[in-house]
């Protein structure tokens, strides 16, 4: 793929799909990144600060939610999700998520390489060399009409960049659902229940489910809960973009 000449957000010319400048919009790029959750990476309200004001930065444009550390919102708190922790970029605000919204609805798919690297970037750092990429399948009727997973395509990026595993055949739909778009948190768990099963070819595996952008968590949730059926020992969510809590 050739290198793009300028930069898709400022249009001022670039070596990459989003230059230095503009790179501030990735969390680990921003002095003023908020604390996640370390369960869902939903963004904190300032006071839930690690004791010495650390943020929560890991490198290259993500935000890397530990299981060492303390923080966890609410909502997970109430309900946890079957995942064990969270990873994302950024919050899906401007400018970030009118790429999104031109890799998933209109093709755009060197928006992925953007994307899928600066998360290989981060698993890198991670210093798990054994995981096992896995991208949330789409319904097949959807990938019919699209043309292409959109997290499949940030995963197996994600996965040269990070020099791990990937396999878009460890986990399925088993039914269509509703779109999810418009649905509460509820809607969507219960949208969700059982659409997802996962090949035993996960057994004993640490897994990173790869996916474009979180919302409530529940797609993540329902796949990872498949994973762990299948006998997945830890289920770690890269999210590209995080919707932001609404006030």
């Amino acid at each position: 793929m050739a290198l793009p000449d300028h930069c898709a957000l400022c249009h001022q010319r670039a070596a990459r799909q989003v230059c230095p400048d503009c790179a501030h919009a990735f969390d680990a790029n921003r002095p003023d990144a908020p604390s996640r959750c370390r369960q869902c990476a939903v963004a904190l309200p300032p006071l839930a600060t690690l004791s010495d004001g650390a943020p929560l930065s890991g490198a290259e444009g993500a935000t890397i939610c530990r299981t060492s550390l303390p923080l966890v919102c609410g909502q997970c708190l109430r309900r946890r999700p079957a995942f064990d922790a969270t990873l994302v970029l950024a919050d899906y605000v401007a400018p970030l998520d009118t790429l999104m919204i031109r890799l998933k609805y209109h093709g755009a798919l060197p928006f992925a390489r953007e994307f899928g690297e600066r998360l290989g970037d981060a698993l890198a750092t991670c210093g798990d060399d054994t995981a096992l990429l896995v991208p949330v399948p789409l319904a097949p009727s959807r990938l019919a009409s699209r043309g292409f997973n959109q997290a499949w395509e940030l995963a197996r990026v994600a996965s040269r960049r990070a020099q791990l595993p990937a396999s878009a055949h460890m986990l399925h739909r088993e039914r269509t659902t509703a779109a999810q778009r418009g649905l509460s948190r509820d809607a969507r768990r219960r949208n969700l229940r059982g659409a997802f099963v996962a090949s035993d070819g996960v057994r004993g595996r640490r897994v990173v489910l790869v996916d474009d952008v979180m919302t409530t968590g529940a797609t993540c949730d329902a796949a990872a809960a498949a994973l762990k059926r299948a006998g997945a020992t830890h289920v770690l969510a890269a999210v590209a973009l995080r919707t932001p809590p609404t006030s």
